[in-house]
């Protein structure tokens, strides 16, 4: 695999490898609460550092995607290119923009987006599997990871975790 398949895959996949990266963050961060003494529920911080990361930074790459590059990422999930994607992109990045702000907002913002979100991405995923029920639209952005950890597993997650953490946010000490 040469650098220019790694970086293709790299920039394809973004909402693959942001999602580890928050849980990494997110263990990094609980290590160093539990050094410092302060008090941190893991599922509070690992909810935080998702929504920061996979969703956050990852709506906001696939917002610039579609609003900019529609060209390429139409094909990508079997459509034409039209306006459409111009908007799709710009709701990616106004509620990414919303997942990055909850990091630091607490349990009612963080609560807010992942409800917002997950509406969204199971709806997207609904339509996804319309595609390929009704027009056999297999293509790889429309019936791949996209809509098995995208679109249904990590809204899944979300919820789990913002379920997990309903307490917790009165107990938690920002760690910084």
């Amino acid at each position: 695999m040469g650098i220019a398949s790694v970086i293709s895959w790299i920039l394809g996949n973004a909402f693959l490898w942001l999602f580890p990266v928050g849980v990494v963050t997110a263990i990094v961060k609980l290590r160093r609460a539990a050094f410092a003494r302060r008090v941190a529920t893991a599922s509070y911080v690992v909810w935080g550092e998702t929504l920061f990361y996979a969703m956050g930074i990852g709506m906001v790459y696939n917002g610039i995607m579609h609003a900019y590059f529609g060209n390429i990422v139409a094909p990508s999930i079997g459509w034409a290119q039209s306006p459409f994607e111009y908007e799709l992109g710009w709701f990616s990045i106004g509620i990414g923009t919303v997942a990055i702000i909850s990091l630091w907002r607490g349990y009612e913002m963080r609560l807010a987006v992942t409800v917002a979100t997950a509406i969204f991405l199971f709806a997207a995923a609904a339509q996804h599997l319309q595609e390929m029920l009704v027009a056999h639209n297999y293509a790889p952005n429309n019936a791949g990871p996209i809509l098995w950890v995208g679109d249904i597993a990590y809204p899944v997650i979300l919820l789990v975790l913002a379920f997990l953490s309903r307490d917790a946010h009165e107990r938690y000490e920002r760690i910084g």
